[in-house]
């Protein structure tokens, strides 16, 4: 099913070559050459992950708090989750879909996750110039 609706996103976006799963069935998905996905098939549904930036060095707590309420219920991400990864390196946007959906559904919470993304990383890249969010 995801390789389906991935090849379909690239057949209506014109993005070439389309991405294949990697040995642990992770689609590397590059939208732009800014944003980079990564797309796993659950059974059902599908989970997605993307590195929103750098995580700060300074004022990090700061970030932190604004960050879980952000995660509060999903109210400042459209369900999915931010964090850090394992090195605690990168933020991190994720979402998990563990449900049927059909292609236009597949379609409409990528572009959902997609505009999260790009919102947190300008959120973010203004706190950093600032230290302040709006």
């Amino acid at each position: 099913m995801l390789q389906e609706f991935v090849d379909r996103v690239c057949s209506e976006l014109q993005i070439e070559p389309i991405p294949k799963p990697n040995e642990h069935k992770i689609i590397s998905f590059n939208l732009n050459k800014n944003v980079q996905l990564k797309l796993k098939e659950l059974n059902p549904g599908v989970s997605m992950q993307a590195v929103i930036s750098q995580c700060p060095e300074r004022k990090r707590e700061e970030l932190f708090l604004l960050l879980m309420r952000a995660n509060f219920l999903g109210q400042g991400t459209a369900g999915a989750r931010i964090g850090l990864d394992r090195d605690e390196k990168f933020l991190t946007l994720s979402l998990g879909l563990p449900y049927e959906m059909n292609y236009q559904s597949f379609k409409e919470n990528l572009e959902d996750f997609v505009n999260y993304l790009v919102y947190w990383r300008d959120q973010i890249a203004k706190f950093e110039q600032e230290e302040t969010l709006i």
